[in-house]
């Protein structure tokens, strides 16, 4: 079984990954400026010991008498630099280098050492290169810290920019998803940045697309139900006035004939808004002149309960309600396996109730039921008719019975002003 990928949020991609490269960015600056750093540091550091020679020579040049014992191998408490004067009638304590035959800068493990020869004596000075180290490490220290506010602004800052930047986006998701599947009106590309401008224009091109298809087989349903209809009209007229038996026989098949193309033409005219008027109408009259005209030609006997009333007027169209209607009745009569029962209560709700032997309906269009031989439209027509009536409409399947029930509204009288 193959895995859908992983859902992913554009927001937090495009901020993690802003911060990475600034990230990135900030330490690549670090590692150059703390090489920069420790260049500048060493010459600091060399120009210290240059300074630190040539005090110690003015000392020596100014100072009274041969021996400067105190000067003599004085080092920091720490064992960091070094000031060493070795003088011929002096003996000094060995230094933690070897020892040096020339002046000048020298590098020796852990040190870095200037030698300088004056006034008969010599002057060593040094440095431990870790000490060097340590300090340059402390100042790149102050860089790397300084980072941490700069990401957590970063990660703030994105984060409301990036939803800001992206809102566009997902209001443009969030008004596709919130249309009717009917609805077919350009989307429109305004107040759109110009990243989702072509993503708006294609798929209002798309829709106009379907739009132009979706009209033109409703115009060749309607156009070809509408001219079938004249011809089986006649067909069936010359058919009654023969004589010969299997012409006769033929009537009942030119009749079905003709009840589908009506059922074409019908839903040609639910798809493209039209032929939904205005009630109030008597929905028992309708529903008993419909039983009536069923119930010699249909495969199961309709039984009717209408609650003792004598009419129910509801605000819907008649012709409508009729063509409801009667698709009900006879989808309940192809489909069904038993008497059909119908119940009409004085709240105006309808219930139409048969066995059957599926599990389902066919609700997909041409999805024959067993045991039909209908085309598989009528549930289509029911589903369009009830939802551009605004008649609530539930349908089940249990225990081997299936149950629709019609939520009709009672007509109001209009009240005159008084």
């Amino acid at each position: 079984m193959t895995q859908s990928p992983r859902p992913w949020s554009l927001r937090k991609r495009l901020t993690w990954r802003v911060v990475l490269l600034v990230l990135s960015g900030w330490i690549a600056t670090i590692v150059l400026a703390a090489v920069a750093m420790d260049h500048e540091m060493n010459e600091m550091f060399d120009q210290e010991l240059m300074a630190l020679v040539e005090t110690t020579v003015s000392y020596l040049d100014t100072s009274e008498g041969a021996g400067i014992p105190r000067a003599l191998g004085v080092e920091t408490s720490n064992g960091e630099r070094v000031l060493r004067i070795l003088s011929p009638d002096q003996t000094v304590a060995p230094a933690p280098w070897a020892p040096l035959a020339t002046d000048g800068f020298h590098d020796a493990a852990g040190w870095r050492i200037l030698r300088r020869t004056a006034e008969g004596s010599v002057i060593e000075v040094a440095h431990s290169t870790g000490w060097r180290r340590e300090e340059m490490f402390e100042a790149a220290e102050a860089f790397l810290y300084l980072a941490i506010p700069l990401v957590l602004l970063l990660l703030f800052g994105l984060r409301r920019f990036v939803a800001q930047t992206t809102a566009p986006v997902t209001a443009l998701a969030s008004a596709v998803a919130g249309r009717r599947p009917d609805d077919l009106s350009p989307v429109g590309s305004g107040g759109l940045p110009q990243e989702l401008r072509p993503l708006a224009e294609a798929f209002d091109g798309y829709l106009a697309r379907i739009g132009t298809l979706r009209k033109a087989e409703r115009d060749f349903v309607a156009n070809a139900a509408h001219e079938l209809r004249t011809p089986l009209a006649a067909l069936r007229g010359r058919l009654e006035l023969s004589s010969d038996p299997d012409a006769l026989a033929a009537v009942d098949t030119v009749d079905a004939l003709t009840r589908r193309v009506e059922r074409l033409l019908q839903l040609a005219r639910l798809e493209a808004g039209v032929g939904i008027g205005r009630g109030p109408s008597d929905l028992l009259r309708i529903l008993r002149l419909l039983i009536d005209d069923l119930r010699p030609t249909g495969r199961h006997p309709i039984r009717f309960d209408d609650s003792d009333l004598d009419q129910l007027i509801v605000p819907n169209d008649a012709d409508a309600l009729a063509i409801l209607l009667r698709n009900l009745l006879e989808n309940a009569l192809e489909h069904g396996t038993g008497e059909v029962r119908m119940r009409l209560a004085p709240n105006a709700m309808l219930t139409i109730e048969n066995p059957t032997t599926r599990d389902s309906l066919p609700l997909e269009r041409f999805e024959r039921g067993e045991g039909s031989d209908g085309l598989g439209l009528g549930l289509s027509i029911i589903d369009a008719m009830a939802d551009a009536m605004h008649v609530p409409m539930t349908r089940t399947v249990k225990d081997g019975r299936v149950r629709y029930e019609l939520h009709f509204a009672l007509h109001q009288p209009e009240r005159l002003p008084a």
